[in-house]
């Protein structure tokens, strides 16, 4: 026992002092929070105040002489658990460490035998109990939900230190500062502020991904197994030794920024929140994530996802250890980099930096000026790419635009000091308001007009570039939008002094300085639709470019930059009045629908559930859209491509996704209580046994998917790595089948990567579809251009020309220079592939439009001699306007009101443009609803080949075809004729029961006509009605395709007048898409069950890219079908046999085209009756019926009511009883059983 007087002033203390292997973990958190961590090591107070300081040596050598006798140090101790101190409205909160029960107890031991050994010192103590603890930091003003996140990160903490060994020591305060005396069981060390919180310093910080626990079998059993995995347990993350990448000139990346926001006033709803941030992740498809706001919980939410581990296996910041800050910038990342952290005194901030090796361009300096010509050129350099991850301070005060200014032009500055030459990126929240919200801010006296003007310097459009305003794509890019979003509306009411209204917050800049090698190829902001929202940001992605030199094209081969006055406003503003866009609840709904497929076909009950074992992917396919989904070209009414790849054959892989579609629940998409994570109804409708089959799915009874499936065991396992593997990789090492059927996802990533700015290019391709369409040109089936086409001849545009060309010049050059290319000869292919083109052009290829990968394929084979012929005349009409400054309304014609009825300029133009027309008539009126869509397809299928032998057989003509199908209506005003409202009712169930409708083949003198013989036209003539006559017989003797039992086709040669047969009849476009209908197939029979079927190779054209058309098979004109499906076509066969006659009657007009054109019949034989409104029932010969509406004896057909022999009398048709013997309809067959009776 020792007797030393006790001293009042804190200028001693006797403690428990951490090692310094400590300090790197607790330091930074001590520094940033406790204002005594430069005045203290970390430590534990045993007796503060101690003694005397003039006694303090004299009680150090005690402890040295004495101590081995009191206690054994140092002492093992663990921490457990984080408490709270104080704290009150105008004191802070202490936030320590306390020791777990058994430490706990140990120090309290070692503290009461201290306290007999220094009897006068313990009896000075004034505090009610000890209670030992570790202070961390200090809290001003917190509320429970800030306490309740420092709780959570310092309980992090207490894991990462782990058990330690603590020493004592005795401490002496000179100048300020606690300086050791004398220590026991730990060396000194010195302490200081950790550089974290030193502005203007320079930390490298370690980038960290997951490692799993795997262990040998055999060592299951050994002794410390158990031991071994609980120090595995604790270790899943490990540094990541960055090692030399490999420098690859021209690589594309996807950047994305997300404030996941920290929400301190709502601790019982984040972890659901936090869950669906870590979805958002998992669908996104970027290379590089930059986060904000990013609290513990966050992190260690994300860093438990095994998806997002598999899909960002680089962090910058360990899930296992505390962050420094409440909100945090983190980087997640598919490729390796290194990163800093740079310091700030604005407000703790600092900046992440991180250096992205795998990405850059090689410089080359300025060559030195030799006399020697063989002297060695300037070494290159290679430059990576550097981002810089940062969240701005907020509020829209002067003193906070100050803050944000000096923020800014400390980052500005230390990247232009130390990364001069390479590529950089700022990308963040960067809290910069709207011009609207500054103006009013200034001219409402929130900041002066000073503060006003700051916001334009911060980053000047003459040295940074804003991705969204280079390559924006949708209305305003705002990712902070109170209207829209509940968590930004209520931050916004809460303390803000400027107007609640959408700000585009977040942003993007490429410094130009270094980054001209760097396009921003697109900018985008991703939606959040949940219920509640995620967060009150949305997510800013885009995507960049590095330029390969050695791939550009040379300056013979680049297209000149059209001179346009046109301005992308006002193309937008076009697109907009004609639905070109969809809108933000319709993207939402497609991609609910593809999550709710994918769910499904991996077997998950909906969308919430994560997959239970991730090693094994035997039954779980990748799923990656295709087409103008996957181009992100696609509109409200487009289907969605979905290519699935997996690594089972394609026969088990229908019939895994019958059975799970089958058993998996989900809501309609129109439901009330549909939320953004339920699941979306799966509904087969049927499945096409093609070439490449495809499954045609219903998802949410309103989005159609359209599914195609391919084997592909070596890309499935290299599959996150596919966007970077050029074309020639082994892992393209496939099969032709396979590779055709992955041809549109290939594609697809080509032109991805390829097009300089993605936004640009989607705006010249909605508008230049837009045209085709109103033009009559929009149909590959039809030989037109289609989806694919447009894609491909736009891309390579887009290549040849200068990457800041604007969407109006885009649509300017493709006319201009596609209406001088000389079809006929003419090999269209993608410039930079670096490939030998080889390809044979045949004699029938009209136009030549290839693809990217191999196989390589001509995608426009469809293409007669007149639709080239016919597309030419409309590019060649368009790019005239063009040079004399026409509008793009002018260009492409006025559409007028998308919901208009009335025909538009360009169909009425084709049906009153010609004097004669080919008229294919297609009715259908069998039960079997897939029996009708049978037949249309197989018409459709055979109109390319009518026009294929025009052009053979009659030279004289030009002929051009709508493509689409027309149907006859009658006009509104006289639906309410005396007497008919009945009976017009009757009439519209029974056309809307059946399928009719007609085809058009405009006609008219072509260039060689002048130069015939008239012995040559008369020639002509007869070849032409042959033509007309082989194409009705190839048709309807296809037994298989056609029943003359519930089928009709009729192909005629009529006026523009013609086209209707009864008078006030009008024509319009067949938009309802009945024929292409079809009862559901939701048992999925049309699926086959066979395993051993084989997949054939197509060697003709499939539909590539998907784009919402099914593929047609290609033959001879009048030659058979290719042998296709056995399955198929007993299916075919079965559904004409099941779709006999029905009560539906015929039509009179129908009645009267097959007695009065069908050469079986002698229209003079037969007399037709009809209702006189003045003398009943009157009789007249067919003959001699009158079907011009302009003719004095003109009756309309309603009238009609029987058709009868002229000798016998024997009713052949009669309305009233419903009687058909022409056709089959009706009661027909019940009359003939009563007649047998």
């Amino acid at each position: 026992m020792a007797h030393f007087q006790p001293n009042s002033s804190p200028n001693t203390a006797l403690a428990l002092v951490l090692p310094e292997s400590t300090m790197e973990i607790i330091q930074p958190l001590r520094s940033f929070y406790d204002a005594a961590a430069i005045k203290w090591p970390p430590h534990l107070n045993l007796f503060y105040p101690f003694v005397h300081p003039s006694a303090i040596e004299s009680v150090s050598e005690y402890l040295t002489e004495h101590l081995h006798t009191i206690f054994k140090v140092p002492l093992s101790i663990r921490f457990g658990s984080v408490e709270v101190f104080g704290g009150g409205k105008k004191r802070p909160s202490f936030l320590v460490l306390r020791p777990d029960k058994e430490s706990e107890e140990l120090i309290q031991d070692f503290y009461e035998l201290l306290g007999r050994e220094f009897p006068e010192v313990r009896n000075a103590v004034t505090r009610r109990e000890f209670k030992p603890h570790l202070t961390i930091g200090q809290v001003h003003g917190g509320n429970e939900g800030k306490i309740f996140h420092f709780q959570e990160k310092f309980k992090m903490l207490c894991k990462a230190i782990g058990e330690v060994e603590v020493g004592l020591a005795t401490m002496q305060r000179i100048e300020g500062k606690m300086t050791y005396v004398r220590t026991w069981g730990v060396k000194e060390y010195p302490f200081s502020l950790s550089l974290e919180c030193v502005p203007g310093s320079v930390v490298k910080r370690d980038t960290w991904t997951y490692k799993s626990a795997v262990y040998d079998s055999g060592d299951e059993g050994s002794e410390d197994h158990e031991d071994r995995e609980e120090e595995q347990a604790l270790d899943k993350w490990e540094r990541v030794d960055i090692v030399e990448e490999t420098k690859t000139a021209g690589r594309s990346l996807t950047l994305s920024t997300y404030n996941v926001f920290v929400d301190t006033d709502d601790t019982k709803n984040q972890d659901s929140r936090w869950w669906a941030i870590c979805k958002k992740l998992i669908a996104s498809n970027s290379t590089i994530i930059c986060l904000q706001e990013v609290s513990d919980g966050c992190l260690a939410m994300i860093g438990n996802s095994w998806e997002i581990r598999q899909k960002y296996p680089y962090i910058s910041h360990s899930p296992e250890k505390p962050l420094l800050r409440l909100r945090n910038c983190i980087i997640l990342s598919s490729v390796p980099f290194s990163w800093e952290e740079v310091s700030t005194d604005i407000q703790g901030r600092s900046i992440c930096l991180a250096k992205f090796n795998q990405f850059g361009f090689y410089s080359t300096p300025a060559p030195i000026e030799s006399e020697d010509e063989d002297a060695p050129g300037p070494p290159t350099t290679w430059r990576p790419l550097t981002v810089a991850n940062v969240h701005l301070p907020a509020y829209h005060t002067d003193e906070a635009v100050k803050l944000r200014t000096d923020y800014v032009g400390f980052i500005k500055s230390h990247l232009d000091t130390n990364y001069p030459d390479n590529p950089v990126i700022i990308v963040g929240d960067m809290n910069i308001a709207n011009d609207a919200s500054i103006s009013h801010a200034v001219t409402h006296k929130i900041i002066t007009e000073s503060s006003g003007a700051a916001y334009a310097d911060l980053f000047p459009p003459a040295s940074y570039a804003d991705a969204w305003l280079i390559a924006g794509e949708g209305l305003e890019g705002n990712t902070f939008d109170p209207t829209t979003n509940t968590i930004a509306f209520e931050n916004a009411e809460n303390g803000s002094s400027i107007p609640t209204v959408p700000q585009r917050y977040d942003r993007i800049y490429l410094r130009l300085q270094g980054g001209d090698n760097l396009l921003i190829r697109e900018a985008r902001v991703i939606l959040d639709t949940s219920v509640p929202p995620s967060s009150d940001h949305y997510m800013l992605t885009s995507k960049l470019s590095f330029i390969d030199s050695s791939k550009q094209p040379t300056p013979e081969t680049l297209l000149s930059l059209p001179q346009t006055a046109l301005q992308d406003s006002d193309l937008i503003e076009l697109l907009k009045s004609n639905s070109c866009f969809p809108t933000p609840a319709e993207i939402a709904l497609r991609h609910q629908a593809i999550a709710s497929l994918t769910a499904c076909l991996n077997g998950l009950p909906d969308l919430t559930t994560a997959p239970e074992n991730s090693s094994d992917t035997t039954f779980t396919p990748r799923l990656v859209p295709v087409g103008s989904f996957g181009l992100g070209t696609y509109t409200s009414t487009s289907d969605t491509d979905i290519l699935a790849i997996g690594s089972i054959s394609t026969p088990l892989f229908w019939r895994i996704a019958k059975q799970r579609i089958k058993k998996f629940r989900g809501k309609a998409a129109d439901s009330s209580s549909l939320t953004s994570s339920d699941a979306l109804s799966v509904k087969i409708v049927r499945y096409v046994d093609a070439t490449i089959p495809m499954l045609i799915l219903l998802i949410g009874d309103k989005i159609r998917i359209d599914l195609q499936y391919t084997t592909a065991v070596s890309v499935l396992a290299s599959f996150d790595t596919i966007p970077f593997q050029p074309l020639n990789s082994p892992i393209w090492n496939l099969t032709v089948p396979t590779l055709k059927k992955l041809q549109a996802w290939r594609d697809l990533l080509f032109l991805l990567s390829r097009i300089p700015n993605l936004a640009k290019y989607r705006l010249a391709y909605r508008f230049i579809k837009l045209w085709a369409e109103k033009k009559g040109v929009y149909s590959s089936k039809f030989g037109f251009f289609g989806g694919v086409h447009i894609s491909l001849l736009l891309a390579r545009v887009a290549m040849l020309l200068p990457p800041t060309a604007t969407a109006s010049q885009l649509i300017a050059a493709f006319f201009t220079h596609y209406s001088t290319t000389k079809w006929d000869d003419s090999v269209i292919f993608m410039p930079g592939t670096g490939k030998v083109l080889r390809y044979q052009r045949a004699t029938r290829d009209k136009m030549v439009i290839l693809t990217i990968n191999t196989p390589v394929i001509n995608v426009a084979a469809n293409a007669t001699i007149h639709t080239v012929h016919t597309l030419s005349s409309e590019l060649e009409k368009a790019a005239a306007k063009f040079e004399l400054d026409a509008t793009f309304s002018d260009v492409a014609g006025n559409f007028g009101d998308d919901t208009s009825k009335e025909i538009p300029i360009g169909v009425n133009e084709f049906l009153q443009g010609y004097n004669r027309y080919i008229k294919v008539d297609v009715q259908f009126w069998g039960l079997n609803r897939q029996g009708g869509r049978a037949l249309v397809g197989w018409v459709e299928s055979r109109l390319v080949g009518l026009l294929v032998e025009l052009g053979r057989q009659t030279p004289g003509l030009d002929a051009r075809i709508w493509p689409g199908r027309f149907h006859e209506t009658k006009p509104r005003q006289l639906e309410a004729e005396e007497g008919m409202e009945e009976e017009r009712k009757e009439e519209k169930e029974e056309e809307m029961g059946e399928l009719r409708g007609f085809y058009l083949v405009a006609l008219s003198p072509s260039s060689k006509s002048s130069q015939m013989t008239k012995e040559e036209k008369r020639n002509g003539e007869a070849a032409f009605a042959a033509v007309l006559r082989n194409f009705e017989t190839a048709v309807t003797k296809h037994k298989e395709k056609y029943d003359p039992s519930t089928s009709w086709v009729s192909v005629s040669c009529v006026k523009p007048d013609e086209f209707v047969t009864e008078k006030g009849n009008t024509v319009e476009l067949d938009l309802t898409m009945v024929w292409d209908g079809g009862e559901a197939d939701e048992n999925g029979d049309g699926i086959p069950d066979d395993e051993d079927s084989e997949e054939e190779e197509d060697p003709d054209i499939a539909d590539l890219l998907l784009d919402g058309e099914e593929a047609e098979d290609e033959d001879d004109f009048f030659g058979s079908l290719r042998k296709g499906s056995k399955k198929n076509k007993n299916a075919s066969a079965a559904a004409q046999k099941n779709s006999g006659p029905t009560a539906k009657l015929r039509p009179s007009h129908e009645v009267f085209n097959r007695l009065k054109w069908d050469s079986k019949y002698d229209a003079s034989a037969y007399v037709i009756g009809y209702e006189d409104r003045f003398r009943g029932v009157l009789e007249i010969g067919v003959d001699k019926w009158k079907t011009e509406m302009s003719d004095e004896e003109f009756v309309p057909m309603h009238r009609v009511v029987y058709f009868k022999e002229r000798k016998t009398g024997e009713m052949l048709w009669d309305r009233e009883k419903r009687i058909d013997k022409i056709f089959g309809s009706g009661n027909t067959a019940d009359w003939k059983k009563k007649g047998k009776k």
